[in-house]
Formats: C-alpha cells, sequence, structure tokens
C-alpha cells in the first residue's frame, strides 16, 4: 500500500497565462486539425496537465518567456483566459540553450517543417557564433542534416511557403534543388511543378543542365564563349522567354565565382575585422548593429562595437546576388542581445524605476532568486568588445616586455617573485634563449649553442662574471620568466608589480597599423582623437587608411605618450601586501589594500 499522502507529493509551479509571453519560437504555420486536437484534449482532462518550459524574460522584469509549449499555452489563453494558472517548469537559459530545447521539443511533439526547422537552426547557429559543428551537437543532428536544412532557406517566400503548408506536390527534396536557383527563377519553376507534378527526380535532371546562368555571373564572361560547357537551350520547366546561356561545368563556375569575390572582398579587408562569405547553405542572416532602433545598442556603445573582432561585413555568393555586400554586421549573435537588452534596461531605469515583480505561484510560494521585488537600478553597462587577435598579440607582447623591465627593476619583488615561482612550479617559465641574449649583455658570457651548454662549462663562465654584475644576472632569470609564464601568470605579475601602462605605452604607428579603419574609428573616439581633430576627422576618415593613420598620428598637442586603449590595458586584481614590501607605482594606479600610494621605478633596459 502507498503511504504517501497529497501534502507528501512536490507542488507543481504554476504562473498565470497572462505573465507568460511567447519566446524565440520558430513556429510559423501551426495544423489546424492538430490544434483541435490538442484543445479537445486539453478539455477532456480539465486543463493543461504537462507543464510548458518557461525562462525569466531577458529584459522584462516580472514576464516569462516561453521556452517550448506555445501551442499548449495559446490553448490555455484560449480556453481558460488570461488568469489560469499554466503549470511550469523554470529553467534560467542562456540564448542559445533556449533555441535549442525549443527546437528539439518541437520536433518530436508536433512534427514541424522542415523550413521552420531551418529558421529555428539558423538563428541557433547565429548565437553560436557561426559554429555548425555546436549547433548540429546540440540539436542531435549529423552535420550534413544541419547543411541541407540552412539550405532551404535560400528559397523564395513562395516555395518556403509552401513547404510550411506542406503543399502536395512538392516536398523537401524540391525545396533542396530549388534553393540552388535565383529567387525569381523559383517561383517560375514551382509553378511548374505545382501545375505538373513533376517528380524531384525529373526536376534534378533538368535543373542540372540550368545551374549557373552566365549573365548572373560576378566575373568576367568573355573567357565564356568559346567553351563547350556554354549552353543556351532551354528546359521543360522555364518558358520560352528565357534565352541566356549556362554554364554546364559548376565547378569551374564556382572558381571562377570565388576569384572575383575575393578581389571585390580586398579593399574591405582594411575596413571590416570580419568578411565572411556567405552561401546557400550557410542559412546566413544578418544582424545589423546600429545605435538606434529597436534593436539599437546605444551610441556609445556602437563606437565600442567598431573596435569588436566580431564587427564586420558580408559578401554574398548566393546565386542572383553575387557579390552583395551588407556592411556594420554583428557576428556574435549572444554578445550583441546583451548589449541591446543593457541599452534598454538603462532607458528603462532612466525613466522610472523597476516595477515589483509579481508572484510565482507553486513550489510552497517560493519566487525564483533574485526575482523578490523591486530592486534599485543598476549602474549602466560601459561599453565593452572583444579584442582583436592581432591586438591580443601585440598586447601580450607589450605586457611581456613591461614585466621583464619591471622585474629587473624592483629588485625586492624580483626576489619574491622568484620565490613564489617555485613554490608554485612555475620555474619552467624561465625562458633561457632570452635569459642568454641578456646574459650576454650583462657579463660578456658566450651564448651556448643547442645541446653545447654542459654544467660545468656554464659554471666556469658564471664564475668568470665579475661581482658587480651578478646582482642584475640573477634578476635576468626572474625577468625572463615573463616571457614563459601564461596569460593567467603574466596578468598576476603585472598586478604585483602595479605597472601603469600610460609610463611604458605611446599610441604608434605600429598599434595604428594593426587596426582596420571601423577600429580606427573606435579608437579615435575612446581616446579623443576625433575631438582633437575637429572638423578634419571626416576628410581623414573618407581618405586612405593610410593616409587616415597619418592624420590621426599628426594632431598638434595631443599626448600620444601615455595614451592607452582599453584594449592595451590588463585587469586590475587586488593584493595584499605586507607593509614592508618596497613601493612601487601609483601616480595613475589605484591603492594598495594596505592603502599606500606605489610608484614604479624606472625600468632598466636590460631585459
Amino acid at each position: 500500500m502507498n503511504d504517501t499522502t497529497t501534502q507528501d507529493r512536490p507542488v507543481q509551479p504554476t504562473l498565470q497565462v497572462g505573465q507568460i509571453v511567447p519566446g524565440q519560437n520558430y513556429r510559423e504555420h501551426y495544423d489546424a486539425k492538430a490544434l483541435d486536437e490538442l484543445r479537445e484534449q486539453v478539455k477532456a482532462a480539465g486543463g493543461i496537465k504537462s507543464p510548458i518550459m518557461v525562462r525569466p524574460h531577458p529584459t522584462q522584469d516580472g514576464l516569462w518567456e516561453i521556452v517550448y509549449g506555445h501551442r499548449r499555452w495559446m490553448v490555455a489563453g484560449e480556453e481558460y483566459g488570461q488568469t489560469y494558472d499554466m503549470p511550469v517548469t523554470i529553467e534560467d537559459l542562456s540564448d542559445a540553450e533556449a533555441r535549442a530545447l525549443g527546437i528539439i521539443e518541437n520536433k518530436g511533439r508536433d512534427n514541424p517543417s522542415a523550413i521552420e526547422e531551418a529558421k529555428g537552426a539558423a538563428d541557433l547557429l547565429r548565437y553560436n557564433a557561426g559554429d555548425k559543428e555546436k549547433t548540429a551537437n546540440q540539436l542531435g543532428w549529423k552535420l550534413r542534416e544541419l547543411d541541407n536544412r540552412l539550405l532551404l532557406l535560400n528559397c523564395a517566400p513562395e516555395v518556403q511557403q509552401a513547404v510550411i503548408e506542406r503543399h502536395a506536390n512538392i516536398s523537401i527534396g524540391h525545396a533542396e534543388l530549388l534553393a540552388g536557383l535565383p529567387q525569381d527563377r523559383q517561383v517560375k519553376v514551382l509553378a511548374g511543378i505545382l501545375q505538373h507534378k513533376v517528380p524531384v527526380e525529373v526536376l534534378k535532371k533538368q535543373l542540372g543542365q540550368f545551374a549557373k546562368r552566365l549573365s548572373e555571373a560576378i566575373f568576367d564572361t568573355a573567357q565564356c564563349l568559346g567553351c563547350p560547357h556554354n549552353s543556351a537551350q532551354q528546359a521543360a520547366l522555364f518558358d520560352a522567354s528565357i534565352g541566356e546561356g549556362y554554364c554546364q561545368h559548376p565547378t569551374h563556375y564556382d572558381e571562377l565565382t570565388m576569384a572575383a569575390l575575393e578581389a571585390k572582398a580586398e579593399p574591405l579587408r582594411e575596413r571590416f575585422q570580419v568578411i565572411r562569405f556567405i552561401k546557400p547553405e550557410d542559412g546566413f542572416v544578418p544582424l545589423a548593429v546600429a545605435a538606434d532602433g529597436p534593436l539599437g545598442v546605444g551610441a556609445e556603445q556602437m563606437e565600442a562595437c567598431k573596435g569588436c573582432a566580431s564587427f564586420g561585413c558580408s559578401v554574398s555568393a548566393i546565386p542572383g546576388h553575387y557579390g552583395e555586400v551588407a556592411e556594420s554586421l554583428c557576428f556574435d549573435a549572444a554578445c550583441n542581445s546583451t548589449k541591446v537588452a543593457a541599452r534598454r534596461r538603462a532607458e528603462r531605469d532612466a525613466a522610472k524605476p523597476p516595477a515589483a515583480q509579481k508572484d510565482v505561484k507553486g513550489a510552497g510560494g517560493a519566487k525564483p532568486t533574485g526575482m523578490a521585488g523591486a530592486e534599485p537600478a543598476a549602474e549602466p553597462a560601459k561599453p565593452r568588445n572583444q579584442v582583436p587577435g592581432k591586438v591580443v598579440t601585440h598586447r601580450t607582447e607589450f605586457w611581456r616586455k613591461t614585466v621583464a623591465n619591471q622585474l629587473m627593476a624592483q629588485g625586492e619583488r624580483n626576489q619574491r617573485v622568484l620565490a613564489a615561482l617555485v613554490l608554485a612550479r612555475e620555474t619552467r617559465a624561465v625562458n633561457a634563449d632570452r635569459y642568454a641574449d641578456v646574459a650576454v649583455k650583462l657579463a660578456g658570457i658566450n651564448k651556448p649553442g643547442i645541446g653545447d651548454a654542459p654544467l660545468k662549462k656554464m659554471l666556469e663562465q658564471a664564475d668568470a662574471v665579475a661581482t658587480d654584475a651578478l646582482d642584475a644576472l640573477v634578476k635576468a632569470v626572474t625577468a625572463s620568466a615573463a616571457y614563459g609564464i601564461d596569460t593567467e601568470g603574466l596578468e598576476a605579475l603585472l598586478n604585483y608589480l602595479e605597472v601603469d601602462e600610460a609610463r611604458h605605452f605611446t599610441l604608434n604607428d605600429e598599434y595604428l597599423n594593426l587596426l582596420t579603419v571601423s577600429e580606427l574609428e573606435s579608437l579615435a573616439e575612446e581616446v579623443g582623437l576625433r575631438k582633437a581633430m575637429g572638423e578634419r576627422y571626416a576628410k581623414a576618415k573618407a581618405g586612405k587608411r593610410a593616409d587616415f593613420i597619418q592624420a590621426l598620428l599628426a594632431v598638434e598637442g595631443f599626448a600620444y605618450r601615455g595614451t592607452v586603449p582599453k584594449a592595451m590595458r590588463y585587469p586590475r586584481r587586488k593584493f595584499k601586501y605586507a607593509s614592508r614590501t618596497p613601493a612601487a607605482e601609483g601616480a595613475t594606479q589605484s591603492p594598495s589594500e594596505t592603502g599606500e600610494a606605489r610608484r614604479e621605478p624606472e625600468a632598466s633596459p636590460a631585459a
């Protein structure tokens, strides 16, 4: 006998229908018959018995966004009204996780069309920064299945709608073949398929002869005039007015197309960090980034976005749109959504304090953490971006050189760092080649070759070093570790030594030549060069990149030495210094936890 009482059972959490809003649902068409059957099942059961999944709304306090269960929510609202207590499962999910779960759940419950799946997959792919393998794994698909779905997004709207509505005479196979044609051509072929009930194999055979239309080529087709693969024959599915030639050697056509697109993209590489060629099977949906509008990130963040590693443009390799360029795009949808949400939140907070949250029923009346009620307005988020790879490499080298020089200059801290390296088992960071180069300069030691450094021989050289050179020679051991330590350790050393980048950095052509035009724009706004140039700025920006750089470096009275871009600064961490530790620098640093301002000594050039 089961002694479990009603009180022992876990309480099913619920939310009122009116507290729930649709999520990022890729479904466009619900089968009317299936929806009616669901409605009858719900009424027969006396309400919704299977909970839907929701998550806290990412931008609207007090609301909950559907992850999956849109049909059940729709039926509940229609049958029982906005105050109906809807059974829910609440999960704290990222945008990408929510999208993946929605696609997987919907496929199992109410088989969506291939086009709807393709749109959902493309949205998820965008949140995964174009990583197809990661997206396929999240969906439980093979990579080929994902590619086939994404290809369908190149179908004309009329073709997509026919697939969504499951027209009897068109299948996924038809749609996959049509996707390779220009969209105006797809519509004409679709009419023939629907009228004549053309099988997939027949369509494949006929379209194979007309895959590449020469009049739409982006390359010079003069070379095609005498080519044996040039055909102007007509196919049964096309009307008699189509008289242009077609290339029957698609591989060669694609090679010529990509060569032409590469040439078109070359000048764009000076302007943007990301250049992406878009093919039909990519399922690409451009994500334009702007300061204003419903999806705006705000003016200040927009300037930071121009310097981001994910800022760029796309170049179309899609038939009918070859060579079309879409500029000012973001290639990190997850980051973009947080910036848009931050801008909206800041605008709401500026207008009025956030309203108190409504209680969530269930689980003993408990509320999800952080949703209890009104909270003070958060401080507006500071503009951020992802530092491009070339700048990261340059920055890391700058940090290593600066740390090495400061370890030569800060004698007592040098000794403490050496002790810490041994205790942390980080002595492998000591860079023998770097150290040997410094030893040659400091003490005249002959640099040993590879395999020519037995200890006895090196002891003899070390013993011959003048006494007054020993101190610097030993300091250089620690300093050489700056070139072998990992990034985490390097940042720890920068903080321990309290390095002030402004004492070591000069904004010069070496740094500016690492940047694209959009990054230069972002930098000029950040450091004040745009303001300092005044009316000259717009003219300089409109010119060539090299001339723009020279103009930025020729502003009279601007302090290039000591002007440090945010991308070159290291993340600050606090250290609890012992009172006996000698002072380093502190003129531009935050004081340490002891409250003492520290000043960094002048660095030795030895390292």
